[in-house]
């Protein structure tokens, strides 16, 4: 390869890394959650999903009305909280917990945790010694 195609071969992968930068960090939006009105949920994890891009809780709560609802909340990345000492058996299903979730603004059962807590308000902490 001489010189001059490798100037066009590195110009070309750096005009194709500037139009596409910001595709990569499309599913980052967090437009769909409501921001301002964050809302304590209490209930009983269904299921545990550690999975990428991000972990969810299928959380079984019950409505103001006594029905049961179930809501689909995601969590930080994989990765991210692994780091925390999350792992797939930091939940399992019949915990009783509370979060702090952003809803979703289209008004349906889901939306965005953050400060898991065990039902007894002590903090979700895998690293902690029992």
């Amino acid at each position: 390869m001489t010189a001059t195609q490798a100037i066009k071969l590195r110009t070309a992968l750096f005009v194709f890394m500037l139009a596409t930068w910001n595709i990569s960090y499309a599913h980052h939006s967090t437009a769909i959650y409501d921001s301002e009105k964050p809302i304590e949920l209490q209930g009983k994890v269904i299921e545990w999903k550690f999975t990428n891009p991000h972990c969810v809780i299928v959380l079984e709560v019950a409505g103001a009305d006594g029905s049961i609802q179930r809501w689909l909340l995601e969590g930080g990345n994989t990765s991210g909280i692994f780091r925390q000492g999350w792992t797939p058996m930091t939940l399992k299903p019949g915990d009783r917990i509370v979060l702090t979730v952003r809803p979703l603004r289209s008004g349906a059962f889901g939306g965005n945790f953050s400060n898991p807590r065990w039902e007894n308000g002590t903090p979700i902490d895998p690293r902690a010694k029992s």
